[in-house]
């Protein structure tokens, strides 16, 4: 059952980040310049920013990183790899071969 539910919120997790990676790619209907897109729209309307493009680049850069580090994570946490079993060193003593001169 917990495999199940890493998986489903795997699933869902990377939905959200296409989504958003979307909405950071997507363009507007509602902007007047042709590199507005949606994300960078709704940052300016919800914190008051100004209509600048180095604002606009470095939002968009965060957003970026911020979804590659999301997704890097999931993959790391959510869906581990499959366990490397470890070859044990040979722990056994060294045999000492009996002396023959006694």
């Amino acid at each position: 059952m917990q495999k199940v539910l890493r998986i489903v919120a795997g699933i869902a997790i990377v939905g959200v980040v296409l989504h958003a990676a979307d909405l950071a790619t997507r363009d507007c209907r509602i902007a007047s310049y042709v590199y507005n897109d949606c994300m960078w729209m709704a940052l300016r309307a919800r914190l008051g920013l100004p209509s600048n493009r180095f604002l606009r680049m470095a939002a968009l850069e965060c957003a970026g990183i911020l979804l590659a580090l999301i997704l890097y994570l999931t993959f790391r946490y959510v869906w581990p790899h499959r366990k490397r079993t470890a070859v044990p060193a040979d722990s056994s003593p060294a045999s000492i071969p009996p002396d023959s001169t006694g």
